[in-house]
C-alpha cells in the first residue's frame, strides 16, 4: 500500500513538473521559434555575409538571447520600414534591426532594455557637409529610420530623398544624386571603410538608444528577453560582440 502511495505521489509530481514546463512555455508566432524581422544593409548591426547569411551584432546577440530562454533564433530579411510592421502587426515576434526608441514606437512596441547608444552623423564625398549645410542639400535616408524623421521635421521632404535600403542610398549618393547621407554614426562608419571618397561630419541630434521591438502585449516574452539580455550585459557578453563586429 506505501508503494502504490509513494507511486502515485511521484506521478503527481512529475505532472506537476511538466505542468508548470507548459504554462512556462513562451507564446511565440512559431512554437519553439523566435522569429524577428530585420533589413540586413545596416552593417555592423545586421547584414548578409558572402554566402547570404544575416549576421552582425544583433544576430548574435539574438542567438545568445534565445539560448538562454530556449527559443531557437529566426531572421526574417525585409526593408526596415517593413521590419517594422512585420512586428507592429504581429507577423513576427518583433523587430531587430537598430531600433532606436522613441516615443512614437512606444506606442506600438513593448521595447526591451537598450543595450547600446547611437548618434546621428552626416556621410558625404569628402565628408564636406555639415549639419549646417542641410537646409541647402539634398538629404539621402533610409525610408523609417530616425535619419528620416530628422531630416523632414527639420528640412521638409523636399529636402529629403527616402530610400527602402541603405544600399540604394548609398549608391544615390555615389551617383550624385542626393548631397550626403543622415543616418546612425556607428552605420556610417561601416560604409565609409567600404567606399572609397567618402567622410563623416558629427552632428548635435540627441544621442538614442537602441533596442529590440517586442510585439505589443507579449509580457512574458519581453521579461524573459531582458532577464537574458541582463545577464549577458553583467557577464561581458554583450559588450564582447560589439567590440568584434566594431574592428571588423
Amino acid at each position: 500500500m506505501k508503494k502504490m502511495i509513494a507511486l502515485a505521489l511521484a506521478l503527481m509530481m512529475v505532472a506537476a513538473v511538466a505542468l508548470a514546463g507548459a504554462e512556462a512555455a513562451l507564446n511565440t508566432v512559431e512554437a519553439g521559434k523566435f522569429t524577428y524581422s530585420t533589413s540586413p544593409d545596416f552593417p555592423p548591426f545586421e547584414y548578409k555575409d558572402d554566402d547570404g547569411n544575416i549576421v552582425g551584432i544583433e544576430p548574435d546577440l539574438m542567438v545568445k538571447i534565445c539560448e538562454k530562454i530556449g527559443l531557437e533564433a529566426v531572421p526574417m530579411a525585409m526593408d526596415f520600414d517593413g521590419a517594422l510592421l512585420a512586428a507592429q502587426q504581429g507577423k513576427v515576434d518583433a523587430v531587430v534591426s537598430g531600433v532606436t526608441v522613441t516615443e512614437e514606437r512606444k506606442l506600438v512596441f513593448d521595447f526591451a532594455d537598450s543595450y547600446t547608444t547611437i548618434t546621428q552623423a552626416i556621410v558625404s564625398k569628402d565628408g564636406t557637409v555639415t549639419q549646417e549645410d542641410l537646409k541647402d542639400k539634398l538629404i539621402g535616408v533610409q525610408r523609417g529610420t530616425t535619419g528620416n524623421i530628422y531630416a523632414s521635421d527639420d528640412f521638409g521632404d523636399d529636402h529629403v530623398a527616402a530610400y527602402d535600403t541603405y544600399t540604394l542610398v548609398f549608391e544615390a549618393l555615389q551617383n550624385g544624386q542626393v548631397d550626403c547621407v543622415l543616418l546612425d554614426d556607428a552605420v556610417a562608419k561601416q560604409f565609409i571603410a567600404m567606399i572609397p571618397g567618402l567622410a563623416m561630419q558629427p552632428t548635435d541630434y540627441p544621442i538614442e538608444e537602441y533596442a529590440f521591438g517586442i510585439s505589443k502585449g507579449n509580457t512574458a516574452l519581453l521579461e524573459a528577453i531582458n532577464g537574458a539580455l541582463a545577464e549577458l550585459i553583467e557577464d561581458g557578453t554583450v559588450q564582447a560582440i560589439i567590440d568584434q563586429y566594431m574592428a571588423e
